[in-house]
C-alpha cells in the first residue's frame, strides 16, 4: 500500500505511467483560434499548454459525489467524493484504450459519452461474448480495495477489440431507439439476418 501524506503520494505514482503525448484534432471557429493563440502568446505559453491548463482546472473542479464503494479510500476526498482528474488518472491504462474505457466506466462514468457508456455496459453484461483473463482492475493497481478485486469482471480484450464495429453499431442503435429493449445478442442475430 502507498504511504499517504495528504493525497500526494499516490498521485505521484499514477503520474509515472502517463504517456508522454497524444494528438487531438478538433475544429474550432477562426475567432476561437485567434483567442487561443492570442491568449497563449500574451501569457508566454503554447496553445497546447493553455488548453491543457484550462482542461486540468475544469477536471480539478468536478467531483463524483458518490463514487463506487470499492474505491480505495486513499483516492477519495475527506467528504468521500472523488475528484474527476484523480479518477481519470486511476482509470488510465497505458497502451490499452479499451481497458481504460472500461475502467473509466466503472469509477467515473460521467466522463464517458453516452455511446461509450452503452458499449461498456454491453461488455460487462455479456460475459458469454467477452469474458476472458484480463481483470479490469488488479491488486497492484491499488485503486480498488483488495477485497473487491475477485468480484470484478475479467474480459478478453482481443474479443472486445474485434467486436468494436458491432458494439459501436449496437450503441448507435440504442441511442436512436432508446425505447426499444434489444439485447446485444438479439442485435447481432438481427444484423446477421439482414445480411
Amino acid at each position: 500500500m502507498w504511504q499517504s501524506v495528504g493525497n500526494q503520494c499516490w498521485r505521484t505514482k499514477i503520474m509515472a505511467v502517463r504517456k508522454k503525448s497524444d494528438s487531438i484534432n478538433f475544429r474550432v471557429s477562426p475567432m476561437f483560434k485567434a483567442y487561443l493563440e492570442g491568449a497563449a502568446n500574451a501569457i508566454g505559453k503554447t496553445s497546447t499548454q493553455l488548453v491543457e491548463d484550462a482542461v486540468t482546472d475544469v477536471a480539478d473542479k468536478i467531483f463524483i459525489e458518490m463514487p463506487t464503494v470499492e474505491i480505495h479510500p486513499d483516492f477519495t476526498e475527506e467528504d468521500g467524493s472523488l475528484q474527476l482528474r484523480v479518477a481519470l488518472r486511476a482509470a488510465y491504462y497505458p497502451g490499452e484504450p479499451i481497458l481504460t474505457k472500461l475502467r473509466t466506466a466503472y469509477i467515473a462514468d460521467i466522463a464517458l459519452s453516452a455511446r461509450d457508456k452503452i458499449i461498456a455496459s454491453t461488455i460487462f453484461e455479456s460475459p458469454s461474448y467477452f469474458a476472458g483473463e484480463t481483470r479490469i482492475f488488479s491488486v497492484s493497481d491499488e485503486i480498488i480495495a483488495e477485497e473487491y478485486i475477485p468480484h470484478f469482471p475479467a474480459v478478453d480484450l482481443d474479443k472486445v477489440s474485434k467486436s468494436m464495429p458491432s458494439l459501436e453499431a449496437y450503441a448507435a442503435f440504442k441511442e436512436k431507439n432508446s425505447k426499444i429493449k434489444l439485447s446485444y445478442e438479439a442485435f447481432l442475430e438481427m444484423t446477421v439476418e439482414e445480411q
